[in-house]
């Protein structure tokens, strides 16, 4: 008998040094808490956390040592343990209120086998993955990964599909997808910390993002015990899909590839300029065919009728500085040069060949400046396949082809902040500098200033990282002569040419957004004076009507433009006390009114493709050909598989941002790699300060950024890598 027993206890030995160490805990812990309570008289819940605290410490000690006798590093070790006393605290915590509003019986009878069943899951998990000698098997792991990943992404598939058996169908398929891509490609990765801090705050974000579309709030996130389990858990699962999918990233950024002995790559690389000019020109040129004379959106539509002395709508937004109809709501330059074309193709006898003339002029700009991007990467030795894919991505993906010819003021500004990126990383790269070089620096710095409103404060965040001990004079010169020449212009020549100027509203869109969902939802937060400081500034009586939690147009539009600097302070100090009072109402207004840049929505793309009726109907003749309706038919249509493709669910907006950061964290080096990829990440930050959620037309930037910069990207990933080597 004794035999058997010493058999059973060789077997299971191990299971009764964790029971044992267990009871010693549990007694160590109630000691504690009695002498901490009872003989020192401390409150409840601080002798509780301080005998825990220690009880646990104890346990970890005993089971690393004693127990698993692990040789594993200590600090691993301690963070896994506690991860997981964390973990099953909310477990613990999840189950028993479940249980108790099923059943409805006393919560201790309920503890009592939760406890044990959390228990023996303790240590089956210390066991294989906290102290563990030998490798997990990779089974367990992958059917593990593949459960948390189908979890966090389960929510995304019941926004989009609403038949329940359908959903249940492709939680299996999404499963076992799942447990292929985690079988092929998870592996342990020696990522430095910063990716892994990135994949849980990219996590965290999509979980949250996803509450927000469903509620407008973080209460599917933080609303209950029950909410936050859930929550963590989608957080833990997308961590391991992200930090997966960034190794695999980083690993083919950084791999040198073989150069391709195809003749057309080998053809290609001799004369990039010449190639990627007539490609892009044909690709480009077959939709300016079709869509004769090109697009427009009703700012554009706008801007020609300031140009024909016409009243727009900006002028009931501001006091005009004159009788002049023309603002500088869009860039005057582009305004002039967009109106300008169209009306003398008016003197012409042609509306149509005056946007044309526009058109042709951007769409030829566009492909001279990533023409010249792509032959700059061959030149800098670049792999000429990764040039190749570029060059092909900007051709062939439509999105590119459709802004090529809108007439929106984004498509110049974004060629030109492509030639502001490129001469950024031509600067940094070049260790002698010539007069030429700071020249050309500083008139693409003035064209993306000129060009778009904010495009000032590109060059304000992104150029003195170029600063060192060498070039800080000639450097600050650049910066201060385009900031002279940049206010000059817009705050003096402009007025005294009777261009008027934007609205302050421009600039409010968040706190104008806060204040109208605190109405809409807090009203009584604010007092009778309040409402009437608000009213000055704000449509009051109609902010919950106008409160639109994606487009902050409706409240912002609405702003009172004799609103004097009193009237602003005096309103600001309501906002203030709002959100002393309800700060997260705050929270969610600005939430709500972002989130689209970094929780993926399935369609996000806006191309403009229809025919604009503001200026017919104000009796200009524009006008698509009419015989060739069916070609714009089947470009749109083209447009839309691409859009619905993998590559379209790629270009995605919030994937896009993520893409782009990610990427800027990579190039984060002493050699100040990432200086060139500051303007993508300064245009993600102005999307935050957008008055529209997932826009495309913002994002606009940071998806050409991306494309037409890939080369150098790849290049400058290899380099950091040789260098790191050596």
């Amino acid at each position: 008998m004794t035999g058997k027993i010493k058999i059973l206890f060789n077997k299971y030995k191990m299971f009764i040094r964790y029971l044992g160490v267990a009871i010693l805990s549990f007694v160590i812990d109630i000691s504690f808490f009695t002498l901490f309570n009872t003989v020192i008289s401390f409150p409840i819940v601080l002798a509780t956390i301080i005998a825990r605290i220690i009880s646990s410490f104890i346990n970890y000690l005993c089971n690393k040592s004693y127990v698993f006798k692990s040789e594993e590093n200590n600090q691993k070790t301690f963070i896994k343990y506690y991860t997981l006393v964390i973990i099953q605290m909310f477990i613990s915590a999840f189950l028993v209120d479940n249980f108790y509003n099923i059943f409805s019986i006393n919560a201790t009878l309920i503890k009592i086998p939760v406890e044990f069943g959390l228990f023996i899951a303790n240590y089956l998990i210390q066991k294989l993955f906290v102290f563990h000698k030998n490798k997990i098997d990779k089974r367990i792991l992958v059917v593990l990964l593949s459960f948390l990943t189908t979890l966090s992404l389960a929510s995304y598939l019941k926004l989009y599909i609403k038949n329940t058996y359908v959903v249940y169908a492709c939680y299996v398929v999404l499963f076992l997808c799942l447990a292929l891509f985690y079988e092929r490609f998870y592996k342990k990765n020696n990522l430095s910390k910063k990716y892994h801090i990135l994949s849980i705050i990219i996590s965290f974000i999509f979980v949250l993002g996803y509450s927000y579309e469903m509620t407008e709030t973080g209460r599917l996130f933080f609303g209950s015990i029950n909410n936050f389990f859930l929550s963590t858990l989608k957080v833990i699962g997308y961590y391991f899909l992200i930090i997966t999918i960034i190794y695999y990233l980083k690993l083919f950024l950084e791999k040198k590839f073989l150069k391709s002995k195809k003749k057309i790559i080998q053809k290609f690389s001799n004369k990039p300029f010449f190639y990627s000019f007539i490609f892009l020109l044909i690709c480009y040129g077959i939709f300016l065919v079709f869509y004769y004379p090109g697009i427009i959106n009703y700012d554009n539509a706008n801007q020609i009728k300031e140009v024909f002395n016409i009243h727009t709508r900006y002028l009931d937004a501001i006091i005009p500085v004159s009788s002049s109809t023309l603002t500088n709501f869009n860039p005057i330059i582009h305004t002039l040069l967009l109106g300008g074309l169209v009306k003398l193709g008016v003197n012409l006898g042609s509306f149509n060949f005056g946007l044309f003339m526009y058109t042709f002029l951007q769409m030829l700009i566009c492909i001279l400046i990533y023409s010249y991007t792509i032959s700059y990467a061959v030149k800098k030795k670049v792999n000429p396949l990764f040039t190749f894919i570029a060059l092909l991505s900007l051709g062939l993906i439509p999105v590119f082809s459709f802004y090529s010819i809108t007439a929106v003021k984004d498509t110049l500004y974004t060629a030109f902040l492509v030639l502001y990126s490129v001469k950024l990383y031509d600067y940094v790269k070049k260790d002698k500098h010539e007069f030429k070089d700071y020249l050309l620096l500083w008139l693409v710095s003035m064209l993306v200033c000129l060009f778009r409103n904010n495009g000032i404060f590109v060059v304000l965040l992104s150029l003195p990282f170029v600063i060192n001990k060498e070039n800080i004079l000639k450097i600050s010169s650049i910066l201060c002569t385009v900031f002279i020449v940049y206010i000059g212009f817009t705050n003096y020549l402009l007025p005294t040419l009777g261009v008027s100027g934007t609205s302050i509203r421009e600039t409010l869109s968040i706190p104008f957004q806060q204040t109208a969902r605190l109405y809409k939802y807090k009203r009584e937060a604010f007092s009778e004076e309040d409402a009437l400081i608000v009213s000055r500034i704000l449509d009051y009586d109609n902010l919950a009507n106008d409160y639109n939690k994606d487009l902050a147009d409706p409240v912002k539009n609405k702003f009172n433009k004799y609103a004097t600097k009193e009237d602003l302070i005096n309103y600001f100090k309501v906002w203030f006390k709002g959100l002393g009072k309800e700060p997260f109402i705050y929270i969610d207004a600005t939430i709500n009114n972002v989130s689209g840049y970094f929780y993926p929505y399935l369609n996000s793309w806006k191309v403009y493709h229809k025919l604009n009726h503001k200026l017919p109907d104000a009796g200009f003749d524009y006008h698509y050909i009419e015989k060739l309706e069916l070609g714009r038919d089947i470009l749109h249509k083209y447009e839309k598989v691409v859009e619905f493709s993998p590559v379209g669910l790629l270009l995605n907006i919030a994937i896009l941002s993520w893409l782009s950061i990610i990427i800027f964290v990579m190039l984060i080096n002493k050699k100040k790699s990432y200086i060139f990829m500051l303007p993508n990440i300064i245009s993600i930050l102005f999307c935050i300060l957008s008055p529209a959620n997932t826009y495309f037309r913002y994002i606009y930037p940071t998806l050409v950024l991306l494309v037409t910069l890939l080369p150098l990207i790849k290049l400058e990933c290899e380099n950091n890598v040789v260098k790191t080597i050596k």
